[in-house]
């Protein structure tokens, strides 16, 4: 849904008022991402309908099968669908929690950041232009390790 905006205190030429796109309407989809600050290596789900704990049990068991040879920890923030007691039963899976409102301790919000930024103060025509702007960017990184690495790390 395109409307328009009008900001009085700017004018143009002949007197008008500047006419800015903007977009009013709003859809939902969620990117869960495990990132590594030491091997720089990847892996998400993206286009995921929901952040619950349905959503974040799936994506346990698919991050579980990428490296079903491996013991894997993951450190989680205290989001509450991050929280069920289900987690602890994938074999091979440990769930360590950051302390509350702490994002500076999880390496994944600098890459979160990054792929922020290809959204920023862009209008997309569907939400499925925007999840393809998303996963090229996300793509982009998996893509160079070391520039991952480099974006990780809290040296």
């Amino acid at each position: 849904m395109w409307t328009h905006l009008q900001f009085p205190a700017q004018l143009v030429e002949g007197g008008e008022r500047t006419v800015i796109d903007s977009q009013h309407s709003f859809d939902n989809r969620y990117l869960f991402s495990a990132v590594s600050p030491f091997s720089g290596k990847s892996f998400r789900l993206s286009a995921i309908n929901g952040f619950d704990s349905k959503a974040a049990h799936t994506f346990l068991v698919e991050l579980k099968k990428q490296h079903s040879d491996t013991m894997v920890i993951l450190i989680w923030d205290n989001a509450p669908c991050h929280r069920p007691k289900i987690y602890r039963a994938i074999p091979g899976l440990i769930v360590l929690f950051l302390p509350p409102y702490s994002p500076e301790l999880n390496p994944a919000e600098r890459f979160f950041e990054e792929l922020h930024k290809a959204t920023t103060n862009h209008i997309f025509q569907t939400i499925k232009a925007q999840e393809a702007a998303i996963e090229e960017r996300s793509r982009f990184f998996a893509s160079d390790i070391d520039g991952m690495k480099q974006l990780l790390e809290y040296a």
